[in-house]
């Protein structure tokens, strides 16, 4: 795809539930900028036209070419806090670095989208704007 190409795409997803179809590798996506909350907007990727519950919540083919990945800590910043008056030892047992992650169909940026797509695909075609 040149620059113009994204250029366009990215002109067509200012406007809601404006579709843009690709094919990634084998994969045919859909892109649509629609609403994912009250006062919330963001640009959403379905693979075959649809977004598996599996693949959001455990990493497989999908999930890591097309979804973004969102790591989050166990413990909040106040539980932090007061984890770290406390010793090296009990920190390292308490897990003050504990994480989880999970991948999410959602994009606020069509920028940080197009960079993961171009990363993690070797061929991008454009199949309807």
């Amino acid at each position: 795809m040149t620059a113009g190409d994204w250029k366009e795409i990215e002109e067509k997803l200012k406007s809601f539930y404006s579709i843009v179809k690709l094919r990634c590798d084998g994969y045919e996506i859909s892109i649509v900028f629609e609403r994912v909350g009250q006062f919330k907007n963001a640009i959403v990727v379905y693979v075959g036209g649809k977004i598996k519950g599996e693949w959001l919540m455990a990493e497989c083919e999908e999930s890591r070419r097309f979804f973004r990945k969102v790591t989050r800590s166990l413990l909040t910043q106040k539980q932090k806090a007061a984890l770290k008056k406390m010793s090296k030892k009990f920190q390292n047992e308490f897990g003050l670095k504990s994480t989880y992650s999970y991948y999410t169909a959602s994009w606020t940026s069509f920028k940080s989208l197009k960079k993961h797509l171009v990363e993690n695909n070797k061929s991008i075609e454009l199949i309807e704007k």
